[in-house]
């Protein structure tokens, strides 16, 4: 059975995250910062919370980087 990661630090910007996602409206979010500051540990912090299906990409995928890295 896999675990569930428990972090006793939560961002601030989890309270304003959950709530868009919480809304009735479906919107694309984006979650933007230098590299390395817990945007993935935040988004993740907050889908275990809502306990909600999400679709998540990482720019770090290398496909997305190599694309957007490239300019026509």
């Amino acid at each position: 059975m896999a675990r569930k990661r428990h972090s006793a630090f939560q961002r601030p910007e989890a309270a304003e995250l959950a709530r868009r996602l919480s809304e009735s409206r479906r919107h694309l979010q984006v979650v933007l910062g230098p590299r390395q500051v817990g945007k993935t540990t935040l988004v993740q912090q907050v889908i275990e919370q809502l306990q909600r299906s999400v679709r998540f990409i990482s720019a770090d995928e290398p496909t997305l980087r190599d694309a957007a890295g490239s300019s026509t």
